[in-house]
């Protein structure tokens, strides 16, 4: 257990050396400094700056990825950018399943990773309708969300959820689609980083708000079925994962493999979209993206020029997992629920020496404890704070990147291990003792 604060002088001269500015570090400019550090040092970091899977992904979809590959031969072939019939299949059973939705397989649609499912919805969002160009983020999210909106050279706005839940949602919302050109709206639920989960008569709200102003729903599910609080494992049984899919039609759905399932290095993800918005025809999508039609559009005009679809092997191990998820045999749920268990004890440690959770309440209900939580420290602005905690050791993004109006970390749970209770809590004892 290395002895902190580290040499104070040493990092600070190795961030200025990067021209990092701590209160806006991208995930992978903080992910540079913590590998300089850590290999400056000699020592091991907590490391809550990465959100990536800290887990082992299921054996079964290696075994049906290898087998595809030896067996079948696929390697010299293209995959059809549209998808293979497999994953299409076992991707709509699976809404069918654990959303009690009824996406078919042709509006199923694989993406290199939820990433690109976001990216491409964002861009059929915002070319719609020649009369908006602005997308609307309800924060804090994923950073690289806006960036994804820059890159088409697009607008957007930002809507702060720590105060504005219910009601209050529903009529800001209301109110920013009357005053700004909002063409499409998105948000994840669970909330990367504050762990917040739209309910039911939210997104029927927002459906209402939506549908009025003619605004796109793109909805990311990156970590489906991931608020504990619920049981959402049980196939074809309730409580089914919340959607806005259930009370409006135009809604983009993306699900990643990479947090349920952590097979996030086959870069494999899923687009739904429901079939009556799938058959829509919005003229203006067709110089842009090459089909008037929302599936035209999003196969043709977005999968096609830029990836030309998803390598065949990870498509065959991802649905080798969600149709084993389907048929009970096999239950991602089972292994990640030890992010809850990492998070409760992480949380807590925090709240004893000295930090307050800066998200700390779903509406009327205690957050759950997830792959995310949030935190702050009296006196002590993000970027201060990230760099304080630099020097004990401890690494997390400010809440700044995320497009939070609040002051503080986000600090993801998935690579922190066992073996390192002890040298967390030694670590912020120290840090609350040197900052009192």
């Amino acid at each position: 257990m290395k002895e902190v604060p580290f040499d104070r002088k040493v990092i600070h001269a190795m961030i200025q050396e990067m021209g990092l500015d701590m209160a806006l570090g991208s995930i992978r400019e903080m992910n540079q400094l913590v590998n300089d550090v850590v290999k400056r040092f000699d020592t091991e970091f907590i490391r809550m700056e990465f959100g990536v899977p800290g887990l082992k992904a299921g054996r079964i979809a290696a075994e049906a990825e290898a087998k595809m590959l030896i067996e079948d031969e696929v390697a010299n072939t293209y995959p059809p950018f549209q998808g293979t019939p497999e994953l299409k299949s076992a991707g709509s059973e699976f809404c069918k399943a654990f959303m009690d939705m009824d996406i078919p397989p042709e509006c199923v649609i694989p993406t290199v990773g939820s990433m690109q499912g976001c990216f491409i919805a964002l861009g059929l969002a915002g070319f719609h309708n020649p009369e908006k160009s602005t997308i609307l983020f309800l924060d804090p999210g994923f950073p690289v969300n806006k960036k994804q909106v820059d890159f088409y050279g697009l607008n957007s706005i930002s809507l702060e959820l720590k105060d504005c839940r219910g009601d209050d949602l529903k009529n800001e919302v209301d109110r920013l689609c009357r005053e700004h050109p909002i063409a499409g709206c998105m948000w994840s639920s669970p909330n990367n980083p504050a762990w917040i989960i739209l309910s039911e008569d939210e997104l029927e709200g927002l459906a209402e708000v939506f549908d009025k102003h003619g605004v796109f729903a793109i909805e990311d599910m990156a970590y489906f079925g991931m608020d504990f609080r619920q049981d959402y494992s049980k196939p074809y049984e309730p409580p089914y994962q919340p959607t806005i899919a259930r009370y409006m039609e135009r809604v983009f759905i993306t699900l990643s493999s990479s947090k349920l399932f952590s097979y996030a290095g086959q870069r494999c993800g899923l687009a739904l979209i429901p079939p009556k918005f799938a058959s829509q025809k919005f003229p203006a999508l067709q110089s842009r993206f090459t089909k008037p039609d929302i599936l035209g559009a999003f196969v043709h005009g977005g999968i096609y020029p830029t990836t030309s679809g998803v390598p065949q092997g990870p498509q065959r191990g991802l649905a080798t997992l969600l149709k084993a998820t389907v048929d009970g045999s096999y239950s991602p749920w089972e292994s990640v629920r030890t992010y809850q268990h990492r998070a409760a004890f992480m949380k807590k440690t925090f709240l004893e020496n000295g930090f307050s959770l800066v998200y700390d309440r779903d509406r009327d209900k205690p957050l759950a404890d997830g792959f995310y939580f949030t935190i702050s420290y009296p006196g002590m602005n993000s970027g201060q704070l990230a760099e304080e905690m630099i020097y004990y050791g401890i690494s997390a993004i400010t809440l700044d990147v995320t497009g939070s109006t609040q002051q503080g970390l986000r600090a993801c749970v998935s690579l922190f291990r066992e073996d390192q209770f002890e040298i967390l809590a030694y670590r912020l004892k120290r840090f609350h003792e040197d900052h009192q």
